[in-house]
């Protein structure tokens, strides 16, 4: 396998030096003849040479590139958001990395490590995990944007999502006028903002002085399931179910049809963020909407035009709807 073309052969070729063809690719022509200019271009044409982005990130300290953690690879509104940065990006000439946190502490902090080795540009947790790594890099740099779980308490840095805990007491107060008893949460995992801030919320909506049956889960369809064949052994009550996202509601759907329940007739469901699969996999599905493509412009602003750690408007609260649709 040939090596690819370097700077050397460029020069060689175009019989400058190294130097002129650096300042070329570094956009520091002024000095340079336009003959010289359409000399290295067509040299750089020729042998198929494009510039070292690792090279020049090591020279201006920062790249093009934005690394962007998400916390399961596999979630259509996660890939969404992921989708709608990248797009973005594209507006001011910049990358963008997708990894895969897969809500493992210790993963995350490699991938934080390599985000720094690439000079990355920005670094944004959709999702993140509060670690010492964490902390110490957010407090020796100023590129970490928080997506969807706000940082934790001692580390300043931007915030773009909803307002959780808004969104959860929107549907508690949906349950009351609806009239709906033997209320459920299953919700996401209490170490993480957004699944406090949303069960919060709902149980402020409910202001009920009954107890609200409470499952903890993770953000998928099988920990839906599980939990929804939990719920579903007792029979005797028509439950009314908040689901911490739409993956952990397709899971308890599931559950339901294996018992033959209909929906909303003998179980209530309500999810959370309304991913696009919705439309044409579960138009039965009452949720929460969450404007995931609008994630892309904001995060892109933020990272092409950096605000200060003490601006009051570096929190990017986007709107949310509840979208009723069947099964609730």
């Amino acid at each position: 396998m040939s090596k690819p073309p370097t700077v050397h052969d460029v020069a060689r070729l175009s019989g400058v030096s190294t130097a002129t063809v650096s300042r070329y690719f570094t956009g520091k022509t002024d000095a340079i003849s336009p003959e010289t200019i359409e000399s290295v271009r067509n040299a750089a044409e020729a042998l198929g040479y494009t510039p070292s982005e690792i090279g020049r990130s090591l020279r201006l300290a920062r790249s093009r590139v934005v690394v962007m953690l998400v916390p399961d690879a596999t979630n259509p509104f996660t890939a969404d958001v992921a989708a709608s940065v990248e797009q973005a990006l594209k507006d001011f000439g910049l990358s963008m990395v997708l990894a895969n946190a897969s809500e493992n502490a210790e993963q995350q902090d490699r991938l934080l490590s390599d985000a720094q080795g690439l000079r990355a540009r920005a670094i944004v947790l959709q999702g993140a995990i509060d670690t010492p790594r964490l902390r110490d890099m957010a407090l020796r740099q100023n590129n970490i944007i928080f997506v969807n779980r706000r940082p934790a308490p001692g580390i300043i840095a931007p915030y773009v999502g909803i307002d959780n805990f808004a969104a959860g007491r929107a549907v508690g107060r949906y349950f009351v006028e609806r009239g709906y008893e033997n209320c459920v949460a299953i919700h996401g995992p209490r170490h993480y903002s957004g699944s406090t801030e949303r069960l919060d919320g709902f149980l402020a909506g409910l202001q009920q002085e009954r107890p609200v049956f409470q499952f903890e889960s993770a953000y998928t369809m099988e920990a839906g399931y599980r939990q929804g064949q939990l719920l579903l052994a007792d029979h005797s009550r028509r439950y009314a179910v908040f689901c911490g996202n739409d993956m952990i509601a397709y899971g308890v759907y599931r559950a339901a049809m294996e018992k033959s329940m209909r929906v909303p007739d003998d179980l209530v469901i309500f999810g959370f963020d309304d991913n696009r699969l919705n439309e044409w996999l579960a138009p039965w599905l009452s949720t929460v909407k969450v404007p995931a493509f609008d994630f892309g412009p904001a995060i892109a602003k933020l990272i092409h035009e950096p605000i200060a750690s003490d601006d009051p408007n570096r929190n990017v609260i986007l709107p949310f709807t509840l979208t009723i649709r069947k099964s609730a």
